[in-house]
């Protein structure tokens, strides 16, 4: 029910920040995205990697899959961010 009036809300061009779901439910998801999509967070995944198979903790085969999985990860972050995806464009214009 509180989704159904969001939206008709919403189609109004009425929001409430706090109180309208779908405005709770973007700021989880741009936390998850920053949280999942974060380069630092990814270059320390990616020396810590380094420092495993320097000290012989995994395989020649592991560090390698799993450094080509965390450099697609960091390109990935870097285009996000280049993007600016976080942010909400309003092609209505402001009421």
């Amino acid at each position: 029910m509180f989704l159904l009036d969001d939206l008709v809300l919403r189609s109004l061009g009425i929001s409430v920040p706090g109180l309208d779901l779908i405005w709770t439910l973007e700021q989880v998801r741009n936390f998850a995205n920053r949280e999942m999509y974060n380069p630092e967070k990814i270059k320390n995944q990616i020396k810590e990697n380094r420092l495993l198979f320097e000290f012989s903790e995994i395989s020649k085969e592991e560090y390698e899959r799993n450094n080509l999985a965390l450099m697609r990860k960091l390109k990935l972050a870097e285009k996000i961010i280049e993007m600016d995806l976080g942010t909400r464009n309003d092609i209505l214009g402001s009421i």
